[in-house]
């Protein structure tokens, strides 16, 4: 259960390899606040957009969206991604828990992939619970132990050049939470919001092993990290280990990864929510 960590200067590496991992769940997202949308000129908030894909595929279903991005190398490439006219979409570098938003004034609220990074989850989703309308909708996902079927084979890699493994930056108890969708929504509640949906929501990731690599030797996810604490004679043979590993796993050029996170769906309700 790892703390929250910077993520400027990988946004090239990132985008090329994990931010494809990241999309996967990105439809489902949005069909599930699509409710809250419905009415005229509705307004939908992505925190920690990365390189734009719910940004992206929003804009696309026709609605007005924010999305936000602390690293400045991910709210440029939000913004390339972007094919709505500018009064439609708006671009703003900012990051949980202190969003640059009027309370209330939002309809939804998507934060893919976001709160297992941040450094306090219970503030980042209060901050957006204080955001979102009443009866709007929030959409969440993380990650989960073991949901991340790539981490066998790079881990494999890791182990053949018997590299280090670093100390786990963990979130002091207090803070941290259950990564699962039943302790995602425990906190989501906590937050003032009515869980409506929580869940496990599953797909296949194909990447190259080169896009792969990329996000690994630039430092990205926990494997990342792992890489660059290595020395340089490990790290060159991290990657050898990784290119004849990922050779014998590729098919048609391309390796196809099982994955799984968990997903929670709230709503903001007209009276606060009271304990039972």
């Amino acid at each position: 259960m790892t703390s929250a960590r910077t993520w400027s200067n990988v946004g090239e590496g990132y985008r090329r390899s994990f931010a494809t991992l990241c999309a996967g769940p990105v439809p489902t997202l949005l069909d599930h606040v699509a409710p809250a949308m419905e009415r005229r000129a509705a307004v939908l908030l992505d925190v920690g957009s990365g390189t734009g894909t719910v940004a992206r595929a929003a804009a696309g279903r026709g609605w007005l969206v924010i999305a936000l991005d602390p690293e400045a190398d991910m709210a440029s490439m939000t913004g390339d991604a972007m094919d709505a006219p500018a009064e439609a979409a708006l671009v703003v570098r900012a990051a949980l828990p202190n969003l640059p938003v009027t309370s209330s004034g939002v309809d939804a609220v998507v934060a893919n992939f976001v709160v297992n990074h941040v450094a306090d989850p219970r503030a980042a989703l209060g901050e957006a619970a204080r955001v979102l309308r009443l009866g709007g909708r929030l959409a969440v996902t993380i990650w989960t132990p073991g949901s991340a079927g790539w981490a066998d084979l790079v881990g494999a890699a890791f182990e053949a050049a018997d590299a280090t493994t670093p100390p786990s930056a963990q979130l002091p108890e207090h803070l941290d939470f259950e990564r699962s969708p039943e302790g995602l929504a425990d906190i989501t509640r906590a937050a003032g919001l009515s869980v409506v949906a929580k869940d496990r929501t599953t797909w296949r990731w194909r990447v190259s092993p080169d896009d792969l690599w990329a996000g690994i030797s630039s430092g990205v996810a926990a494997a990342g990290v792992r890489y660059l604490a290595q020395t340089p004679d490990v790290r060159r043979a991290v990657q050898e280990h990784f290119v004849r590993l990922a050779a014998t796993e590729a098919h048609d050029g391309l390796l196809n990864f099982a994955s799984e996170a968990a997903l929670v769906v709230a709503t903001k309700p007209s009276a606060p929510l009271t304990s039972t």
